[in-house]
């Protein structure tokens, strides 16, 4: 399912002395099964843009197509409903969208309320719990008793036991730890890759989006200025620096390297794969 933005608009307090455009005549689009970077400085519109892929907010001019659904400012409340059951978003902190009284009911909320019976939801809702290697001794457990990186694996699993074509992450790995981080980043990368979905994440982590993402789009103060290849976008200096982006590491090791004379022909994703590809190099 592929998802396009055609001239849209958000205003906030239209037609008032506070009016303010949050996004500004953006057009792009998501490719289905792709792994979206979406970057910007604070305040660039980059969460404003995502809740409306699905349909948290409308635009005020403009349409966004979500599959053979379209958005507008006068979208009707079925249209919405089906575009939230296609896409789903993990918030910032997903373990305050826990609620249920045991893990399993909490996961198997979403499916039940999309019309399926509670043994085919308990059933979606245990694969999606597995997969995320939750142990099923947990499953009658309150979700508010177990560990935070647990909780954030039974939220998510809240929003994969929808089954939806898109799964949107918004600053996901807010306030773990550097290990907890990396297993986050390797858990979305394997569900990628295992369930096929398009994944969009937003993040202030260049590392992150230039180690995992394919393309990126580059906001700033509500307007879309730069989309292409990750690779090729984030390690062009001048560009994230007029838009007050860091560069991620590896590039900024890699270009301080040439400078000094090295020849490094290729770039690496992170620093563990720098380290492989040029161990010989710099005989470490």
């Amino acid at each position: 399912m592929n998802i396009s933005l055609e001239n849209v608009t958000l205003v906030y307090q239209r037609k008032t002395p506070f009016e303010f455009k949050a996004l500004n005549n953006i057009t792009t689009q998501f490719e289905q099964g792709k792994f979206y970077g979406v970057i910007g400085h604070t305040g660039s519109g980059k969460s404003t843009l995502v809740q409306m892929l699905n349909g948290l907010i409308l635009p005020t001019e403009g349409e966004v197509n979500v599959g053979d659904h379209v958005l507008t400012r006068k979208a009707k409340y079925k249209i919405i409903h089906d575009v939230k059951k296609r896409v789903g978003i993990v918030f910032q902190f997903p373990e305050h969208q826990l609620f249920d009284e045991t893990v399993l009911k909490d996961v198997s909320f979403g499916p039940m309320n999309m019309g399926k019976s509670k043994e085919q939801a308990e059933a979606i809702s245990k694969k999606y719990l597995e997969l995320l290697n939750v142990d099923e001794s947990l499953f009658d457990q309150s979700p508010f008793d177990l560990s935070g990186g647990q909780m954030r694996k039974i939220a998510l699993a809240g929003i994969l036991s929808m089954e939806p074509d898109v799964l949107i992450l918004d600053e996901p790995t807010a306030g773990l730890d550097p290990l907890s981080h990396i297993k986050t980043m390797e858990l979305f990368k394997s569900l990628h890759e295992t369930l096929g979905i398009t994944v969009i994440l937003v993040t202030h982590d260049m590392n992150d989006v230039f180690n995992y993402t394919d393309e990126v789009k580059v906001l700033s103060k509500g307007h879309l200025v730069a989309e292409g290849n990750t690779h090729e976008l984030l390690q062009d200096e001048a560009l994230l620096k007029e838009y007050q982006l860091e560069v991620p590491n590896v590039v900024r090791l890699v270009h301080d390297l040439r400078k000094k004379g090295y020849t490094l022909d290729e770039m690496p994703q992170n620093i563990q794969s720098f380290i492989r590809m040029y161990k010989g190099v710099f005989d470490v």
